[in-house]
């Protein structure tokens, strides 16, 4: 979970967002996954108010409601993924960590959300979650520019890749998923639906979508002109990286206000929405406090440890995997799902529950929050470890990242959504995916 969901105006505090989240994981279902718990102690706690839960027992349901899912399986691989990097090859190592980040992603953003509520501070866990909500793509992206067997051109293409894909997955395929199956499911919530004949539309808030994609535009704004830049003044890479770092900070200030307009300045008005888009018995139920301030910590401080290691063991692999898959789709569709799967099905879930605000602010919010935080970060942690890390995103990723914001910008205009826009922006994803499979060796820089 991360700032993204701040985005959501219809949400009005970080405890009822952690309400509707706890609702869809754990031994009831987790993401829309059915799995039946045959405890009868878990049941019978489940029925007690949170009151009259003590520290231990809220600990241990919250500990069984994150590790009770499909994705704890693939817990397994994280050994194998460690034992792969010196026995069984690159393509191996990158493959099995690969599959061993998405569990370590969904435990680490489900104990950072914990750590939040307990906090009780929405914009002390605003900060938070902005902090450690993409902490698997800031760890893929230092891993990779320090990997010693990769050339550094290499390195950085990979970087700029997995950041632009982070972002068109985002925007394009979790947004069109959304879209597309919350509007041929049954209406669930009256407020956020309008229906004509039996033809069904999602209605959102606008305000905060309205903010988000003026930023990514910005972003746009800020990659291109360095990428112009580039293309004009090929001889002047010193200049290049001075623009590009400059730029990087200004990037960065620009996230930091955007933390403080949306957690500060202008939070009242970002929920003035939120009663016209929600049913008066929406979010009402929360069985247990949220787990102890100390166990969330060393949750945070093991799995962030661990997740270290395996991208690490990942981005070594890289070179090797090279050799047979292009390095802009490699980049560009296969590294973004290892940290955002779980949001990925959390935001269809939430659009199939008809809560679309919540979905949007996902989708939406995380490409704002990778656009305005982790590429800056990319380029400013390239900077220290002396890696000429720019914001040179070359002229096809450029167009690429420009033509999404613009498409998904027109078709969030309305404040509706329904299937064939869904399917739209899910197309386009594809569209991509095919031109960076085929994507010649000599354009991906």
């Amino acid at each position: 979970m991360t700032i993204a969901h701040y985005m959501d105006p219809e949400q009005t505090s970080f405890s009822e967002l952690y309400k509707f989240k706890r609702g869809s994981r754990g031994p009831k279902g987790y993401r829309g996954y059915t799995i039946p718990l045959e405890v009868p102690l878990m049941e019978e706690v489940a029925k007690k108010p949170s009151k009259s839960l003590s520290a231990g027992s809220a600990n241990r349901e919250g500990l069984i409601e994150i590790f009770w899912s499909p994705f704890s399986v693939l817990l397994v691989f994280v050994p194998l993924g460690a034992y792969s990097a010196s026995h069984w090859g690159d393509g191996w190592t990158f493959i099995l960590n690969f599959i061993a980040l998405l569990p370590l992603a969904k435990i680490l953003g489900d104990a950072t959300e914990e750590l939040a509520v307990a906090i009780k501070n929405d914009a002390v866990a605003g900060m938070l979650n902005a902090t450690f909500g993409n902490v698997v793509e800031m760890m893929i992206t230092v891993n990779t520019l320090r990997a010693t067997r990769m050339p550094v051109a290499q390195r950085t293409d990979v970087v700029k890749c997995t950041l632009l894909g982070s972002i068109l997955s985002n925007l394009l395929l979790v947004l069109g998923m959304s879209f597309c199956f919350g509007g041929l499911t049954k209406v669930k919530v009256q407020a956020a639906t309008t229906t004509v004949g039996g033809e069904k539309e999602q209605k959102f808030a606008m305000k905060g979508v309205t903010m988000s994609m003026g930023l990514l535009t910005f972003c746009c704004m800020s990659f291109a002109l360095p990428t112009l830049f580039a293309q004009g003044y090929q001889n002047h890479m010193g200049d290049l990286l001075d623009v590009s770092r400059n730029g990087s900070l200004l990037l960065g200030s620009a996230y930091l206000a955007f933390l403080f307009f949306q957690l500060v300045s202008h939070k009242q008005t970002l929920e003035t929405e939120e009663g016209e888009l929600k049913d008066a018995e929406d979010g009402e139920n929360e069985d247990r406090p949220p787990l102890s301030i100390w166990l969330s910590i060393s949750m945070m401080i093991v799995v962030t440890v661990v997740t270290d290691l395996i991208s690490d063991f990942l981005c070594e692999s890289i070179g090797g995997v090279t050799e047979d898959i292009n390095v802009a789709f490699l980049g560009t569709i296969l590294l973004p799902i290892a940290g955002n799967a779980c949001e990925h099905l959390g935001a269809v879930r939430f659009a199939m529950d008809d809560k679309p605000g919540l979905a949007v602010g996902i989708a939406v919010g995380s490409s704002t929050q990778v656009a305005l935080f982790v590429v800056p970060f990319a380029v400013i942690v390239g900077w220290l470890l002396n890696v000429p890390m720019t914001l040179d995103f070359g002229p096809v990723n450029t167009a690429v990242i420009f033509f999404s914001v613009l498409l998904a910008t027109v078709l969030m205009s309305d404040g509706r959504s329904h299937w064939l826009k869904g399917y739209l922006l899910m197309l386009a994803y594809t569209f991509i995916a095919v031109l960076f499979w085929n994507l010649p060796p000599k354009m991906d820089e």
